[in-house]
């Protein structure tokens, strides 16, 4: 509004008279009030409403001023009305401009009356002409708006629709990864359930075809064999049915305090190392943890650790705790798990391919993994002293109680080679 006026103030030199001090008084506050409201701001700590009132309030004093000290009815500068009117339409809507548009009015002729009164044609054509400008720009300050309001309604379905579309996708793509995570598990499933079936059922032919003429050392091996195949196959059912119910969010926990040498002692039975196993405890007398979990968690260790040791070798198991968990080590003879496949091998079907072909289905680290991770502990694998791999997981010190396992999702099925 400052630079409006000054403009014309400059562009009417030599036409009209000079200001006067008041007027030039006028100019210099209305400038100081501009800088004012640029350096301090106050539309940052008032509410906005509030705010483009108290502007316009200034702006109307300012104004009828201004008016005052350039000629009072005879100022041209009572078209500044108008452009007040027209700032009112770019912050209000239609009704707030009309009611801008007649205070401004009224104003102008109540003051312009005490300065001297207005000519008859100003009076008739002025206040009316401010009026017709707030309906105008009035109008279509209510255009903008509905069109604001749309865009904002278009901007919002477009924005809810995107975010469905992202969580379809998402799904789809959840769905599809399920369905090859089946797909392989069906293939795996059937790939390791041939080998023992194929050699019990070799036994089972055997036996039928030719168990009376066998020895009883033969047909005891035999049977022996078969044992231990059944054992493999039982031990492979539950597998995929912990991975099962893994998946599902089912498996749930119940936390107890344990001996660890409980722990150690069922994992060693259940492993059958109890030949080849050194158990050192380190002082820890009690683990807050589901006692059967725990001891899956060291079987499946301790059965890898077999697995891969040379004969002969020798498998170390150790504890020890610090102020905020328990640690558990299991540390084998053998090759070794390389550097770059040390996350790989707790991801579900992988196996560390070394040319050996030893048996599993690459299950046991991802439930053992699993089965920590639900505990909130962590599970890895780092190069043991002199050789070897040395599994390590840790339990946390927490209150006992029960928790419910929540599944995560599985990596691409696949083998390392």
């Amino acid at each position: 509004m400052i630079l409006v006026v000054a403009a014309v103030y400059l562009s009417s030199i030599g036409i009209r008279r000079p200001l006067g001090p008041l007027a030039i008084a006028i100019l210099a506050l209305a400038a100081l009030y501009a800088l004012w409201t640029l350096l301090a701001k106050p539309y940052e700590t008032m509410p906005g409403t509030r705010f483009q009132a108290a502007t316009l309030l200034a702006d109307a004093a300012f104004i009828t001023l201004w008016c005052k000290a350039t000629g009072g009815p005879a100022s041209e500068f009572w078209t500044l009305y108008l452009i007040a009117v027209i700032a009112v339409a770019m912050r209000f809507d239609l009704l707030e401009t009309m009611a801008a548009a007649l205070g401004l009015s009224v104003l102008y002729v109540l003051v312009m009356s005490v300065s001297g009164g207005l000519p008859r044609t100003s009076l008739l054509a002025r206040p009316p002409l401010m009026l017709i400008t707030g309906f105008a720009v009035g109008v279509l300050a209510r255009e903008r708006r509905l069109d604001e309001r749309q865009r904002e309604a278009l901007a919002r379905i477009a924005e809810e629709s995107s975010a469905a579309l992202a969580e379809e996708q998402a799904l789809v793509a959840r769905l599809r990864q399920v369905d090859l995570a089946k797909t392989e598990f069906v293939a795996v499933a059937s790939h390791e359930f041939r080998t023992p079936l194929a050699a019990i059922l070799g036994v089972v032919s055997t036996l039928r075809a030719h168990g009376d003429e066998l020895e009883p050392g033969v047909r005891a091996e035999l049977l022996d064999g078969a044992a231990v195949q059944a054992e493999r196959l039982a031990r492979l059912v539950d597998d995929l049915l912990t991975v099962s119910r893994i998946e599902d969010g089912a498996l749930p926990l119940e936390l107890q305090p344990v001996h660890p040498q409980r722990l150690i002692y069922e994992a060693v039975q259940a492993s059958g190392t109890a030949d080849v196993v050194s158990i050192k405890t380190g002082g820890v007398e009690r683990v807050v943890c589901d006692a059967d979990r725990i001891v899956r968690v060291l079987t499946n260790l301790l059965d890898n650790a077999r697995k891969y040791s040379p004969p002969g070798g020798t498998i170390f198991v150790a504890m020890s705790e610090d102020e905020g968990a328990v640690t558990f080590s299991v540390r084998d003879e053998g090759p070794g798990v390389p550097a770059a496949h040390r996350e790989e091998i707790f991801e579900r079907f992988r196996r560390l391919m070394d040319g050996s072909q030893k048996p599993g289905a690459g299950l046991g680290l991802y439930i053992s993994r699993c089965l920590v991770e639900a505990h909130g502990g962590e599970i890895g694998v780092r190069e043991g002293q002199g050789g070897g791999a040395e599994f390590v997981f840790t339990l946390p010190k927490g209150p006992v109680g029960r928790v419910l396992l929540t599944p995560e999702p599985a990596g691409d099925p696949a083998s390392v080679g």
